[in-house]
């Protein structure tokens, strides 16, 4: 099931757990030096790799080569998160969606296989476990460029080591409204990990959301990026629960999580980043006890289909002015609140 329709609403605070693998294949070029020719021998060479372990995917593979997939629909899998902004924005390249949009497999991004497994709540270990048995099924047909000294070799330096990269997805309203946010950030990369916002690098924490992942991936085993993954966003996960705590009982709050939900109710026109922080305020009500009043729809799948091109889709893929766009996402908003 696609991350944001699985939600507890009895833990807010993790949205969803990433874990994204980075693989090249020895025998070809890295993408930016690759020909056309090489990319679509690359991706040939893993298409039929994951068709011969089609026993680990029940429910089949949608293989995409970008080519073949319009501007629009493009925009709205990078809203869900099954693609990069880098991949949208690339002809040559192709995704492979499978187990009910969990795995995605984005080729000839940045490096040949940029393998992702996505999943809601705070689900680390399980998340890695699936990456893992993807990513050695892919191995048993495909070599990896690998050395015993750095281990996968990969297009950034950064990457170079685990070729890891796990994350998890936290709701931080709390520690937002409080301004406290900026210590958290700070301590995070103190220990070796980064905040972002909710796109990744370079995109702001609309909603309160924050993607909290590790730095590091040479000279760390994945084990230990887990470990620590898992440890830090406990404590942050911790930090949030105090700090909601401390105002639940400020009339202030209330006021303002309560006409949260009345704008979402009666709003004519809204932009998706005051979408966003509204029914950030509704979770943060709810999950305080102060909104005593449940939606019809799932709050955080709410801000993903309000997003701008999902927009666009629903109005049948026709362009939209900012201000049509902004009254068709209070019209959608109204109807499940």
């Amino acid at each position: 099931m696609i991350w944001y329709k699985k939600q507890n609403e009895n833990d807010d605070i993790i949205v969803s757990t990433r874990i994204r693998l980075a693989r090249n294949l020895t025998e070809f070029p890295f993408p930016r030096k690759m020909s056309r020719q090489d990319m679509a021998e690359a991706k040939k060479k893993i298409y039929g790799a994951l068709d011969d372990e089609s026993g680990l995917f029940p429910n089949g593979l949608k293989k995409l080569d970008m080519s073949d997939v319009d501007k629009l629909e493009r925009r709205v899998m990078m809203e869900k998160h099954l693609i990069s902004p880098e991949l949208a924005e690339k002809n040559d390249a192709a995704v492979v969606i499978g187990l009910d949009d969990e795995l995605s497999i984005m080729l000839m991004e940045e490096d040949h296989i940029r393998l992702q497994v996505i999943k809601g709540g705070f689900a680390v270990r399980e998340a890695y476990e699936l990456a893992g048995k993807v990513d050695d099924a892919i191995e048993r047909h495909c070599s990896y460029a690998f050395s015993e000294k750095f281990g996968y070799l990969t297009s950034c330096p950064t990457n170079t080591g685990t070729g890891m990269r796990a994350s998890v997805m936290m709701h931080l309203p709390a520690l937002t409204m409080t301004a406290s946010i900026d210590r958290i950030v700070a301590s995070a990369s103190e220990l070796g990990l980064t905040v972002r916002g909710l796109y990744g690098e370079g995109s702001k924490a609309y909603g309160s959301m924050y993607q909290l992942s590790n730095q590091v991936t040479l000279g760390c085993s994945e084990e230990e990026i887990i470990d620590k993954l898992i440890n830090i966003a406990g404590q942050i996960k911790k930090h949030e629960e105090e700090m909601r705590q401390a105002i639940k009982d400020k009339p202030e709050v209330a006021d303002r999580l309560w006409r949260s939900l009345g704008t979402l109710r009666y709003a004519r026109s809204l932009s998706s980043q005051e979408a966003k922080s509204l029914l950030s305020d509704y979770i943060l009500g709810r999950a305080l006890g102060i909104i005593d009043e449940q939606i019809k729809q799932n709050p955080v799948e709410l801000m993903v289909l309000t997003e701008p091109s999902h927009i666009r889709q629903i109005a049948s893929g026709g362009e939209l002015e900012p201000a049509e766009r902004d009254a068709r996402r209070a019209e959608l908003i109204r109807s499940a609140a």
